[in-house]
């Protein structure tokens, strides 16, 4: 598999995972809904835990993304 398939595949999964990380923090922990919990926080939160859930993903897939 070409290293650019790899590298499009991490970022989907990533944002998946991050949305629906968000979505059941949101809906489980905070008890609300995304639109109380405000657009810009969803998108931040959303990148904040697809970045941490990109950078394990880089390791496992070895999409070297990151330098050594």
């Amino acid at each position: 598999m070409s290293l650019t398939i790899k590298r499009i595949i991490l970022a989907i999964i990533s944002l998946v995972v991050g949305f629906v990380a968000t979505y059941l923090i949101v809906i489980f922990i905070l008890d609300t809904v995304l639109s109380d919990y405000g657009t810009v926080y969803v998108v931040l939160t959303v990148l904040s835990i697809a970045s941490a859930v990109g950078i394990w993903l880089d390791k496992f897939m070895k999409t070297e993304l990151l330098p050594n």
